[in-house]
Parts: C-alpha cells; structure tokens; sequence
C-alpha cells in the first residue's frame, strides 16, 4: 500500500470516527472509496425489512442497484471483482449504459450479526480494470465501517432502551420516570431564570365503571383519546404525562396559575365533547376529568411541593363533585409553619387500645392534612391514645380496588362538631403527598 492511500485511509479512519449516524459513517465510506480507488461511482446497498435492496448511500445521483450482483455478494458475504462484465461468465445478461466502463467490486459490509450492506464500485477514471490490490483496499475499508455500523447499532439500541424507559407503551407519552426528572429539570430552570412554573395534575370520572361497563379495549382506546386531546391543547414546550392509571399530568414551563387554569379549562371542556364509546351512558352523560392546578413560586418551593400541591387540589376537585378544576389555595406568609387542612370525605377505620380495650371502628374523616387528620367517631377514646388510620381514597387502584392510605399517629384533641363526636389525630410521620 502506498504512501497515498496510507493517508487516506488516515483521513478517512479520523472522519469516521466523527459520524454521528449509521447512514452518516455509509456516506463517508463511499466518498472515501470513490477517492482511494479513483472511483466515479460509488453506492452502498442495504436490504429492506420488505426484502427489496434500496441504495443508502451514494457518490453520484439518480441510480437504482442491480438485484443480481449486490444480492449475491450480501448473501454470500464474498466480494466479487470483476475487470471485464462483458466477458464474466458470472454476468451474461450485463447490459448497463450507465456504466462508463466493464469493471466493477462488489464488496459485503459485515457485522458480527451478519452482513449489512454491499459496497458497489464501479467507472474507474483511467479506464482500466480495478486490480486485486484494489479490491484488498475495498474490504479493509468496508471492514473498518462493518465495525462502525456496529457501534452505531449498539448505541441507537441503547437509547431506544433509554427512550422506552420513560414512555408509556399505550399512549406513547411520557411516564412516571419521565415525569420525575422533567419536573426536576424545569423546577431548576425556573429558579434560574425566575419564571412560573405550572402543574395540572388530571384524573378521568369513574373511569372504573367504564372500564368494567366496556371492557379493556375501550378503557384504552379513551386513554389515548385523551391524551390526545391534551397534547391537541397545549404548547410544544409543555409536557403532557401518564402518571399512572387514569391519572395524568401536564408540565408547564413559563406559565403563571391563571395562564394554567385557562389550559386546565380548554382540556375539560374538549373531554367532555369526545365522542367514545358508551359515553352518554355513564352517570354524567359524558366522559369527564377532574383536574388540580399549582404553580411555582406560587404555591410551592420545590417540585415535590408543587406536585403535592397541586395533587391535593385535584383531590378536593373529586371530592367536591368530579368534572371540575381546583386552583390549589396559596398559604399566607404566618400560616407555613401550620398544615394546611383539605376538607374532604373520606371512609376510614380507625383501631387501638385505650384504657377502656381495644377498638376498631368504621368512621369518616372530615379533613385531612400533611400532619393529621379529623375524624368523627361514636366510641370515645382517651387522649394522647395510640391510633392507626386506614384511610380509604376516593379512587381506585388499576385491580379494581379502593386505594387504602395506612397511616398511625396519637390522638391531641377530641371536640364536638354539630351532633358528632370528633377526634383530631396528629400523624407520627408527615405525609409527603397522598398516595
């Protein structure tokens, strides 16, 4: 090998090392091999899914690969190299005008996987035949790309694994992952640049019953729907995401709460006008959502504030009535170091021991906060008795069944509300969010 082919290949092995594609690393090979082999033309051939050989890479315009030649070369994986195709038994049908001369390389580009393309040579500028030296040139620096094409095969399946990871496979949106880091991602954003920073945390109505009423299928095909409808109503920057079952989220950077309840609104109103099936028999004649919306600085100091936030509005929505939006209600400046009480319904079972026995007993907590809970109760309990919640949720989990929050803490204070007994309950552990 010459001194000028060694810096050839020198170029060419630094430029290949530089694509940032498999079709990028196939075009530097054939700008590469028309240069080293003083080549006119120049393709490389692929085989398609469909079975078809489709050029992917060319040095010159408007040509279109003879099956014959290239097909055999990719399943044999063995370079042909042929100096005169008018006389090559091998191509007794050869009849090309848009060759200028009779010889040719075909040459395979294999993978540990097997082989991956053919690189078709063809017009030597001279005129002359391509030589065996030639075709040696050809292979290394198909061989050289056979390892590139590997290393690009590798990568992209390693970030179809990463982008997998984070998508939801029903309604190719973002999931519970993604939502994660997006939310940590845009909370430091808008600290440093001093923006709002928008959550709208949305659940479907009695999503269960239709799910039961019209099975799975439809069950899906109205998740799609809407998350259809909510990428339809938002911007190209905010981020629509399964967070998990019926519920979902939508992330909006550089958006105030008023900005965010316009949204909120536009995402409700277009629900209820789908058109799915069995909808106008469900209880409220229509398919509804129930949607939560916070913003940072607002109301929250950190993104796992703004989620609980805004998921506490959301919740209150569904208690107050479903197909509805709730603006989470900012705390006064004297009243953070207080928890903020969410009036709500909610069935709960209350059981300990006091000096009076053990006891468990059906009750219905009247509010709920990060810190404790109210409940009414008709057994007294002592003061400062130990006392374990299961408080049920106004939703159901994907089985079919109540969402149950279990939670233990001590009684601080008994009142009477009206006819009732009430008991307030100070939790041994701060909820983080109600889930």
């Amino acid at each position: 090998m010459n001194e000028q082919y060694v810096k050839g290949l020198r170029k060419f092995l630094k430029k290949l090392e530089s694509a940032e594609s498999a079709d990028q690393a196939l075009q530097f090979l054939v700008d590469a091999a028309s240069g080293l082999l003083k080549a006119e033309k120049v393709s490389i051939v692929v085989r398609s899914d469909a079975g078809l050989l489709q050029v992917r890479a060319l040095h010159w315009p408007g040509t279109d690969p003879a099956d014959g030649v290239a097909g055999r070369v990719l399943s044999t994986e063995e370079s042909i190299l042929v100096t005169d195709a008018e006389k090559d038994p091998r191509l007794r049908d050869f009849r090309s005008p848009r060759y200028q001369t009779t010889s040719f390389m075909s040459v395979p580009v294999v993978s540990s996987g097997g082989p991956l393309a053919v690189l078709n040579i063809t017009d030597h500028r001279d005129g002359t035949a391509f030589t065996k030296e030639d075709l040696g040139l050809a292979e290394l620096l198909a061989d050289v790309v056979g390892i590139s094409l590997e290393r690009h095969r590798f990568l992209e399946s390693i970030e179809q694994l990463q982008k997998e990871s984070v998508t939801d496979a029903l309604t190719n949106l973002g999931n519970r992952r993604h939502f994660e880091q997006r939310m940590v991602s845009e909370m430091g954003r808008a600290r440093r640049f001093s923006q709002p920073l928008s959550l709208i945390m949305l659940d479907i109505d009695d999503f269960k019953i239709y799910n039961d009423t019209y099975g799975h299928p439809a069950g899906d095909a109205a998740l799609k729907a809407l998350a259809q409808v909510m990428q339809d109503n938002v911007r190209a920057i905010d981020d629509v995401v399964r967070y998990g079952g019926e519920e979902f989220a939508i992330i909006l950077p550089q958006t105030p709460i008023d900005l965010a309840t316009v949204v909120a609104e536009r995402v409700r109103a277009a629900t209820s006008e789908l058109d799915l099936e069995g909808a106008s028999e469900v209880a409220t004649g229509r398919v509804s959502v129930s949607l939560g919306v916070a913003a940072y600085p607002r109301d929250a100091r950190d993104d796992l504030e703004l989620v609980n936030h805004s998921d506490i509005a959301l919740y209150i929505a569904k208690s107050e009535g479903k197909d509805r939006i709730v603006v989470f209600e900012p705390l006064k400046e004297e009243e953070r170091r207080s928890y903020r009480r969410i009036p709500i319904r909610l069935n709960t079972v209350i059981s300990g021991e006091d000096q009076r026995g053990r006891f468990e007993e059906q009750t219905m907590t009247r509010n709920v906060s990060l810190g404790g809970a109210l409940f009414s109760h008709r057994r007294p309990v002592d003061m400062d008795t130990a006392i374990h919640m299961s408080i049920q949720k106004p939703l159901l989990g994907s089985d079919g069944r109540p969402i149950i929050l279990q939670v233990d803490g001590r009684l601080v204070r008994v009142e009477s509300i009206g006819n009732e007994l009430c008991g307030a309950v100070a939790f041994d552990q701060e909820l983080t969010r109600f889930s």
